[in-house]
């Protein structure tokens, strides 16, 4: 890293041409080219971490080079080393994730992406140092997988977090500023900033050259851990998401072209911004998510709602009779922003203001199974192994039917990478997501006369589908067939997530508890109920 402070204070890869870019150097400010590129399966397969993402998109990422009086003071190493997502370009380290020094903005020019169903920038503090004597306040047991490391008091210096906590409002395609009335594949500005006294100097030189209108996604600076040189400061990200461009052609051109310039624009450490320039907290002060309306359907109530949902559980229940299962709620990842990770000393996973991340995951009872030294039954585990007694089933309300989100979906990730696993489907093809189209009807059968029974859904995941099968079943791969596939193996935990974007009318998602959450239930033969069945293979 010694050599990294060498090599910045050497050279550097400044932007030029611009008239508003040449202003901005006349008054001292320094103008790096940053890059931009996308993480996918292909990243997260080779990668230590997959952040849980989506696996139907790819996420757009910034790369910036280090700011010009960057040190590794503190014993600082950039994030990117650990997961080995650094890029090398002309001698340079590259990252994802970036310390940012007061009087620092980042500008992304290019165009919008294409027709979509859905796409955002969202900006979230990444790693927090903590100092010893750190303990994370963790809201329930669902809460300590994802809770930051305790810091010994003494005996050691800290310990850096990845929170990921999402610290204000994304720039999505219905809340974006642009000339033109179409939010796709249009000319589009946006700036990335901590203050307001930097962001107006740079932005009033940019629209006096005619570039705009411009978008602004505001970091709360004025409790953000600043600054480059001491090792200890907040590392921050930007992601891209988009979900479902509708034409593939474009897909592939937006995906595997270059579709923004990436400016780091950088005042000297000496000219600090007014500390009451500094954006304050943007906690309480987002998009409203809250609409007085609890989620129902056109021709169906959330009472009626909550009770076939219950009895389609009771039902899937009473039809594996004799078999061991244990039931879970879905919990959403935080209630309302990421500022609660950062007051719990929590890891958000990338939450994003526009969707609810509801999750479940068995891995809690498990581990009080294994502490206790106590028998449990086989369904408390959070594994899923290959005895054709075992599966998980998902069941809840298809949030697009009820109009509560643009669209929905459910993935299986393994534990702790947080790499989606690929899926089998009775027909043969792969995918890693079920979407709300490919489970909408799925509970009729079992509600027929319940006026429920077309909002809900019931997916089975199992490592084979068996014959007969009444349920929609995807088969979870325990190897991957390919280098640049992700798959589950039978001794990695499961963890579930459902996705839903954008509550319509709102501009932002639908509200925790104004949404119906999913149920989990695992099924999984006691060791005398799997010996009466490998008996009776023999013998009948």
């Amino acid at each position: 890293m010694r050599l990294l402070a060498f090599i910045c204070c050497t050279w550097l890869p400044e932007a030029t041409g611009s008239p508003w870019i040449e202003a901005l150097k006349a008054k001292k400010y320094v103008v790096q080219e940053g890059s931009y590129d996308f993480f996918d399966i292909k990243t997260c397969a080779s990668a230590d971490t997959c952040y849980a993402m989506n696996p139907l998109t790819p996420y757009g990422l910034i790369y910036l080079p280090p700011h010009a009086n960057e040190s590794s003071s503190g014993n600082y190493s950039n994030t990117c080393h650990q997961h080995g997502l650094c890029k090398k370009i002309n001698g340079m380290i590259y990252s994802p994730a970036w310390r940012i020094a007061p009087g620092e903005v980042i500008v992304l020019l290019g165009r919008t992406p294409p027709e979509s169903t859905y796409w955002s920038f969202a900006s979230s503090l990444y790693t927090r140092f903590n100092g010893p004597g750190f303990k994370p306040s963790p809201r329930s047991l669902q809460d300590f997988p994802g809770a930051c490391p305790k810091v010994p008091l003494e005996g050691s210096a800290g310990d850096r977090c990845e929170v990921f906590s999402a610290v204000n409002d994304p720039v999505n395609f219905q809340t974006v500023n642009l000339s033109s009335q179409s939010p796709f594949n249009t000319s589009f500005a946006l700036m990335l900033s901590w203050d307001s006294e930097t962001e107006k100097e740079v932005a009033t030189h940019m629209e006096a050259t005619g570039i705009g209108p411009l978008n602004f996604l505001r970091h709360p600076g004025a409790i953000s851990r600043l600054g480059v040189t001491g090792g200890k400061e907040d590392e921050f990200i930007n992601v891209l998401r988009v979900e479902n461009i509708k034409d593939a052609d474009a897909s592939k051109k937006f995906y595997t072209g270059t579709p923004f310039q990436v400016l780091r624009i950088s005042r000297s450490l000496e000219n600090s911004p007014a500390t009451d320039s500094f954006y304050p907290s943007f906690d309480g002060k987002m998009r409203t998510r809250v609409t007085g309306k609890s989620e129902s359907g056109e021709n169906v109530t959330n009472q009626q709602l909550r009770h076939g949902l219950k009895l389609l559980k009771q039902r899937v229940i009473q039809g594996n009779s004799g078999f061991s299962f244990t039931s879970l709620d879905f919990d959403s990842f935080v209630n309302d922003s990421g500022y609660e990770c950062l007051q719990r000393g929590l890891k958000c996973q990338g939450d994003c203001r526009d969707t609810i991340y509801a999750r479940a995951t068995l891995l809690i009872q498990e581990g009080l199974c294994n502490k206790s030294h106590l028998a449990c039954k086989p369904s408390r585990h959070a594994e899923l192994t290959s005895e054709p007694s075992d599966s998980f089933l998902v069941m809840g309300v298809n949030h697009k039917m009820t109009n509560q989100s643009l669209y929905s979906s459910i993935t299986v990730y393994n534990y702790p990478k947080l790499a989606a696993g690929i899926l089998k489907r009775s027909s043969g093809h792969m995918q890693y997501t079920m979407l709300d189209r490919d489970f909408q009807g799925s509970a009729l059968q079992f509600l027929p006369d319940h006026p429920a029974a077309p909002y809900l859904y019931i997916v089975k995941f199992a490592r084979r589908c068996l014959p007969g099968d009444r349920y929609i079943c995807l088969e979870v791969a325990s190897w991957p067939d390919s280098s640049n596939v992700t798959a589950i193996a039978e001794y990695e935990p499961l963890v579930f997530i459902e996705r839903m974007y954008i509550r319509p009318g709102t501009k932002t998602a639908p509200a925790v508890a104004e949404t119906i959450m999913p149920i989990l239930v695992h099924f999984k033969a006691s060791h005398a109920h799997q010996d009466e069945h490998a008996l009776k293979a023999v013998f009948v």
